[in-house]
């Protein structure tokens, strides 16, 4: 009877939920703000998301009795949010959806899974069922749960990948990552694989009992569904970003380069007299192709000489300037009466918290165990 009740509870919630995926999709769409071709994804996703939360409530009215193909398609419906998760994150790091064939493949999983409740309602009557077709066409859950577990651990890994060569990628041609980060993502793929983790371990521990399976399963859609609401209100927030060097491989990003090794070698010196006499990395906003056109110059051998001559990326390049600046203001007599945030200001970094981290990072300690020992500055 518990087990009754919360599951009705929890179908009504859902239910509210789906309701709510439907507008924020709708929301996401009509946007015009963030990245447009994620938006569109996390609103495919939503949709698919709204499917799976009504689950309980169609269950709750008979309706799977009444109309069998619902099931099939309710059922499988788990099948597609590894894959559009994946094509989000792809979509919110600049990178071009390949929908064909790609797309398909990111589809057989789901297909499999159609085929498979499909089968169910088929041949359920059926005696003559093969033995090694019988648990798939019995009970279609499990073959459909299995793949969710395989295909949640591979999208989960590929996501870690993609939200990686993404952080690199914009190191390329930013100075500061506040605002384009994806670190927020990070935590959101984090948290959507503690719930899948927690309940798979869920259900195994109640060993499939099918009325404690749908209260597992109704648990699970209203985890899932919170973390992908916040993950979309927060998409709308994200800028647009797209890369395209960021898609070429280290080794072969200059090999058609029409830069010389003469002409190279005079960028550099041009490139490092301008940051020593015009101190252009105390701009917060500088990017690679506003420092090309300062100097005149293709975006692609700016780049190239940062990497190739200076050995860096952008980013690196930049803030190895603001850091070195810090230092001397943070080293000289009387700076320990200077706030933190002002030093910050001074060089560059458009927050305190930037600072603190890229400081570190350069030289593996905070500005404030750095500056010279003395009195904190007065608030």
């Amino acid at each position: 009877m518990a087990a009754d009740f919360w599951f009705r509870t929890l179908s009504i919630i859902n239910l509210v939920g789906a309701g709510h995926a439907l507008i924020q999709a709708l929301l996401l769409v009509s946007s015009k703000r963030g990245n447009r071709p994620a938006n569109r994804i996390m609103a495919l996703f939503l949709l698919a998301l709204a499917i799976g939360m009504a689950n309980g409530f169609f269950n709750f009215l008979g309706w799977y009795a009444r109309w069998p193909a619902l099931s099939v398609l309710v059922g499988s419906i788990v099948l597609t949010y590894g894959p559009l998760f994946y094509l989000y994150i792809k979509a919110m790091s600049g990178r071009d959806a390949r929908w064909w064939p790609a797309l398909l493949a990111h589809l057989v999983p789901f297909l499999l899974g159609l085929a498979a409740w499909s089968a169910f309602w088929i041949l359920r009557r059926t005696a003559a069922v093969p033995p090694v077709l019988a648990w798939c066409v019995r009970t279609p859950w499990l073959p459909v749960t299995i793949m969710a577990v395989i295909q949640t651990a591979a999208y989960v890994s590929l996501m870690i990948r993609c939200l990686r060569e993404y952080s690199q990628t914009i190191k390329a041609s930013y100075s500061t990552l506040d605002g384009i980060n994806l670190r927020w993502l990070k935590w959101r793929l984090a948290v959507y694989g503690v719930i899948w983790t927690i309940g798979l371990a869920a259900l195994a521990l109640i060993r499939f009992d099918s009325r404690l399976v749908n209260l597992a399963g109704q648990v699970i859609f209203l985890l899932v569904a919170l973390n992908t609401f916040a993950t979309g209100y927060r998409a709308m927030l994200q800028p647009k970003v797209f890369f395209g060097s960021g898609e070429v491989p280290p080794g072969k990003r200059y090999q058609r380069s029409s830069l010389t090794a003469e002409g190279a070698a005079l960028l550099k010196t041009r490139l490092l007299g301008m940051m020593e006499r015009e101190q252009s990395f105390l701009d917060p906003k500088i990017t690679l192709p506003g420092l090309a056109q300062a100097l005149d110059v293709p975006v692609n051998h700016l780049s190239q000489v940062i990497n190739e001559q200076l050995g860096r990326n952008f980013f690196d390049f930049i803030n190895g300037y603001r850091v070195e600046a810090a230092k001397r203001q943070l080293a000289r007599e009387g700076a320990e009466q200077i706030k933190m945030i002002t030093v910050a200001f001074d060089c560059g970094f458009n927050s305190l918290a930037t600072f603190n981290r890229v400081f570190k990072e350069f030289v593996g300690r905070n500005p404030s165990a750095f500056r010279r020992p003395g009195k904190s500055p007065r608030r």
